[in-house]
């Protein structure tokens, strides 16, 4: 068995504080005993335990590969709204992983009890082949975006609420601009400068409503598999909520194909991608009017999580130079022909 903690996370120390498991075996153990239970497979082992934000146990049950996540409820408070919709979206085309019922016909069926945690949503998962782009191309980015544009559409026309713990709009965002300030305080590999300017760019922009719909809320290119070149699956569902998909889109753009990598593309695939997206699913004229503020938050965001997470140098200066490229252009270089 694998395990695997890409955040550098105590591996040992997780296990006893979060979900109560005195070791790596008993953990595995836990594992195989509620899935047989609750889903009934005869032949099961656990390939590997992910330990990041949350805990991901990749089983092989009865000759199939499949995913046992243990999902924070602070993230999802109505996680029996989450389930439908990502069942919704799937029949609808996108490619999200298949959840799988309990015997009992329940979405996700958490087995763990008197824990001091909130990962308590617990569910089962078919596997989603492929992995994250290594490099990007126009190909692989128009695929992202098409995807991107898709679930936003399928969110626009779902009927029925999916509401998450946060309030993600821009302006719940913009209130929180301090908090993120101080945050980059105390970063050694920050610079202080690059910092002061980007938080005068977002003082400076407007804080308006925007077009709401149904968002993944972390649709990093880490979050997108591929196999063979086509588009594969999108993973990490279970913080999607009721939002305004323009943050979706700007934290998207100033991610990376690794979870503690720095930014992945440069200024003109940037461009590139934010077209591809908008060729899908127009931005209107409020989201235009406020698009450089908002991304100019996301890497200021994507900064501050690359330095809690103890990033590379090379990532966090790959990050600050795309930032700097941002904030020197105009409005009307940054949005293209859009």
């Amino acid at each position: 068995m694998q395990v695997l903690s890409p955040y550098g996370k105590d591996v040992l120390t997780e296990l006893k504080d979060i979900y109560g498991f005195n070791s790596v075996e008993a953990a595995a153990e836990f594992v195989i005993h509620h899935i047989k239970q609750q889903y009934q497979f005869q032949v099961v082992s656990v390939e590997t335990l992910h330990i990041a934000y949350g805990l991901v146990a990749k089983l092989k049950a009865d000759g199939e590969i499949y995913h046992l996540k243990f999902a924070s409820h602070s993230m999802q408070e109505n996680p029996d709204q989450l389930f439908p919709w990502l069942d919704y979206a799937r029949k609808q085309g996108i490619f999200l992983p298949e959840i799988i019922r309990a015997t009992n016909g329940k979405w996700y069926l958490s087995p763990l009890k008197n824990v001091e945690s909130d990962y308590d949503v617990v569910y089962l998962m078919r596997d989603v082949p492929g992995k994250p782009m290594e490099r990007a191309s126009k190909q692989l980015l128009k695929q992202y975006a098409e995807a991107m544009a898709q679930f936003h559409r399928v969110g626009f026309e779902y009927a029925h609420p999916v509401l998450g713990a946060d309030d993600w709009t821009w302006e719940s965002q913009w209130e929180d601009r301090h908090d993120l300030r101080n945050d980059l305080k105390d970063c050694p590999l920050i610079s202080q400068e690059l910092v002061t300017e980007s938080m005068r760019a977002i003082e400076e922009t407007e804080v308006c409503v925007l077009p709401q719909t149904v968002i993944h809320r972390d649709f990093r290119f880490c979050h997108v598999f591929f196999q063979d070149d086509s588009l594969s699956g999108v993973i990490d569902v279970d913080q999607s909520t009721q939002g305004e998909r323009l943050l979706d889109l700007c934290i998207g753009l100033a991610s990376s194909s690794s979870p503690v990598g720095g930014s992945f593309l440069t200024f003109e695939q940037l461009q590139d991608t934010l077209s591809m997206y908008h060729r899908c699913l127009s931005l209107n004229e409020s989201e235009k009017s406020v698009f450089k503020g908002v991304l100019v938050y996301a890497f200021l965001e994507t900064l501050n999580d690359l330095s809690q997470e103890n990033a590379s140098e090379q990532d966090i200066n790959m990050t600050q130079i795309l930032l700097r490229s941002i904030l020197k252009a105009s409005e009307k270089e940054l949005l293209g022909s859009l």
